[in-house]
């Protein structure tokens, strides 16, 4: 029962009691120009509407299914249609038969009077359950369609990211590349044996011209003496 007890302690009895006093005006207002012989129809429906209405704040606390099922045998006992006790031809609540039957303690006339109400709640229960399958199928759907609608856009983005990550590597860049200190000594080195090969054939060639130039020279002094 500490259930119930929460429940009770947790109902909006303010917000309540604001509505009551508006259906209230609203209510004096509407069966003004009625007739005195429709007025306990309209004053029945009126408050088999107020008392479904209210049950949803008492149901939307509760458990999601017991509080439908509580406010679909709420239905079924204040709206399933009967006959009335001195007219049969009339329509009247079956619940009120079920009373009268129960307070006169007639079993068969109770079960009959309440077969109407059975009925009703046997049909709400299924329509209600239907309900709920399709409205699961529903957000089943709604949120594969959204699951999906992620994965495409972030593979439209990775997509994206690596067609401009190649597009940057097949652009030339004019960037400046910096040199380590160990790749500028490198170079530094390949440019200093470059130039010792460079000084090495020309002193080579020198000396070659050189022994030439000596050779023509002792040659020339010869045929001269």
């Amino acid at each position: 029962m500490d259930w119930l007890k929460s429940i009770l302690q947790s109902l909006p009895l303010d917000a309540i009691s604001d509505i009551l006093g508006e259906i209230v005006i609203w209510w004096s207002q509407m069966v003004k120009g009625v007739p005195p012989d429709d007025l306990p129809m309209y004053a029945y429906l009126g408050g088999a509407i107020i008392v479904l209405a209210l049950w949803v704040l008492v149901a939307r606390i509760m458990p999601k299914p017991l509080g439908g099922m509580t406010w679909m045998m709420l239905f079924a006992v204040l709206l399933a249609p009967g006959s009335a006790l001195g007219d049969p031809s009339v329509i009247a609540p079956a619940s009120i038969s079920v009373v009268y039957a129960i307070m006169m303690k007639d079993t068969a006339l109770a079960i009959n009077s309440a077969m109407p109400i059975l009925v009703v709640l046997v049909v709400g229960m299924f329509i209600g359950f239907v309900w709920q399958l399709v409205r699961g199928a529903f957000e089943s759907s709604l949120d594969k369609a959204r699951i999906r609608s992620r994965e495409d856009t972030k593979a439209n983005l990775q997509l994206a990211g690596g067609n401009y990550l190649v597009k940057k590597m097949a652009e030339p860049t004019d960037a400046i590349v910096t040199k380590t200190p160990i790749q500028k000594e490198a170079a530094n080195g390949q440019d200093e044996a470059k130039l010792s090969e460079s000084q090495t054939v020309n002193l080579v060639k020198t000396r070659k011209d050189t022994a030439i130039t000596e050779a023509a020279n002792a040659e020339k002094d010869l045929k001269d003496n």
